[in-house]
């Protein structure tokens, strides 16, 4: 099988984040997570993520079936033609993804404390 590689925020990790990668990792011999940085999840989502990046890759580096994790920023991701690339379904399209694989998420979390917390930043992104 191919490397699979996918890109996310990974901010504030969550039974969402670990029901992706899991999908992603059942497709792929070898699973490669790109932490977004700060600078490139602002400029997708308009705000800074709560968590810092150097914590954010520390938190998946640990997460089972996760083989590398890298941090992906505004640089070109060069990839072999048989890799593929993981795109979540409902989050924003990267036009430059070449025969994207989309996976859907199938679970989101269920603090309540948690949700409280990401209202606003919700709120925001719509704004």
């Amino acid at each position: 099988m191919a490397v699979g590689y996918l890109a996310n925020a990974f901010d504030l990790l969550n039974v969402r984040d670990l029901d992706l990668i899991r999908q992603a990792r059942g497709k792929c011999s070898r699973l490669v997570l790109g932490v977004f940085s700060d600078e490139f999840a602002e400029r997708l989502y308009g705000r800074r993520p709560v968590v810092p990046l150097a914590e954010r890759l520390a938190l998946v580096s640990h997460v089972r079936g996760v083989d590398e994790v890298v941090t992906h920023d505004f640089t070109p991701r060069v990839a072999e033609p048989e890799d593929l690339t993981f795109v979540v379904a409902g989050d924003l399209e990267f036009t430059d993804v070449v025969s994207p694989v989309p996976l859907t998420p199938r679970r989101a979390s269920l603090s309540p404390e948690l949700r409280l917390a990401l209202e606003p930043l919700a709120e925001d992104e719509v704004a």
